[in-house]
């Protein structure tokens, strides 16, 4: 969904924009695609056999510039396949966890990140990681993807919107995966129900722990209040948000995340995880709370100051709602990654 909107807006700027994808996408696109590659079963067989088709692309549509999102597979293979110039589009987990899983991989990282003419991460971890990996330092830019931060903005302050709620109204918007500590949340919120802290929560996302997930929450006895919502598009996302108090996000790994983004820009306020791509956005006691990633009882003791309201929640509340605001719109992050492909095409 990140290549989409990202390709999509591009195309709404006026420009011509094809995309290249060993996928095929889910549901219609915006703008002219195709599958390249050959569909091995090991990714990077699939994404090497994918260069002949590049280069002859490169020679039919003659682009201005080349964008690849995702350093291990897309980026690896425009390095490959030799196209320039061409921009790199880091995501976080290809720079944090995939690029030093072997030395293969971190001489993979290595290689294609010294090629590109454009690197973009959307943290300062991120920023370090590439370049511990080789990348030059000048070609390196530090930008959030952004948000839409006028059509995410609440009609009324958290703490009007919570002395209407009655039950603590927490939203989780993450994968259930492991990476990002979907159980400890199910924990948590078990406290929280045994300590009799009123609560209704709504887990949107898919992933392989759903299941389990769902028996926990009724070993735990909060099946009742405790809604899975499966994966929502975008506008049924929107909603969630107007309809929630608090994010929470317990992910052991991760640069500047989107839904964290939307949910303080939608004036929740968040309990995340204590790494450094969250202590970007997120100042512990001042526009949110930072708990030990794994650490149940800290996510519910977090919750359970929340649920007693007061002018401090709501304070906080409205500061990380304006901490996204110069920093995080995704039309300035559109319109600034503009300005550098163009001058990268020169």
């Amino acid at each position: 969904m990140h290549t989409r909107r990202w390709a999509e807006a591009f195309a709404a700027r006026g420009h011509e924009v094809k995309l290249l994808t060993s996928h095929p996408p889910d549901g219609p696109l915006g703008i002219p695609w195709r599958v390249v590659g050959l569909p091995f079963p090991l990714s990077w067989l699939r994404y090497a056999s994918a260069r002949d088709a590049v280069r002859a692309e490169r020679r039919a549509f003659r682009p201005d510039v080349i964008v690849a999102h995702f350093l291990p597979n897309y980026g690896f293979l425009a390095a490959l396949a030799g196209v320039a110039p061409w921009a790199l589009v880091c995501w976080g987990s290809d720079l944090l966890i995939n690029a030093t899983r072997t030395p293969l991989h971190r001489a993979r990282a290595s290689f294609t990140l010294r090629r590109a003419g454009l690197i973009h991460v959307d943290a300062a971890v991120l920023a370090e990681a590439a370049e511990r990996l080789g990348a030059p330092r000048d070609r390196i830019w530090t930008r959030a993807w952004g948000v839409d931060t006028d059509a995410l903005a609440p009609s009324s302050r958290w703490e009007e919107r919570r002395a209407r709620s009655g039950p603590l109204r927490i939203l989780w918007t993450r994968l259930l995966e492991p990476l990002y500590g979907p159980e400890v949340l199910i924990r948590a919120l078990g406290l929280l129900a045994r300590r009799g802290v009123p609560f209704r929560a709504t887990i949107a996302g898919s992933g392989s722990l759903r299941r389990g997930l769902e028996a926990a929450a009724r070993r735990e006895g909060i099946d009742g209040s405790t809604r899975f919502a499966g994966w929502v598009d975008t506008a049924a996302l929107g909603a969630l948000y107007r309809e929630h108090d608090a994010y929470v996000s317990l992910s052991r790994s991760d640069s500047t995340s989107q839904s964290l983004l939307e949910a303080m820009a939608a004036g929740l306020l968040p309990v995340v995880s204590d790494i450094a791509g969250n202590r970007e956005w997120v100042t512990h006691r001042t526009n949110g709370l930072l708990v030990t990633p794994h650490d149940a009882e800290a996510v519910a003791c977090a919750l359970a100051e929340l649920a007693q309201g007061g002018a401090r929640a709501g304070e906080m509340a409205a500061h990380a709602q304006a901490a996204v605001a110069p920093r995080g719109r995704f039309a300035e992050t559109v319109a600034q990654t503009e300005a550098r492909l163009l001058t990268l095409a020169g």
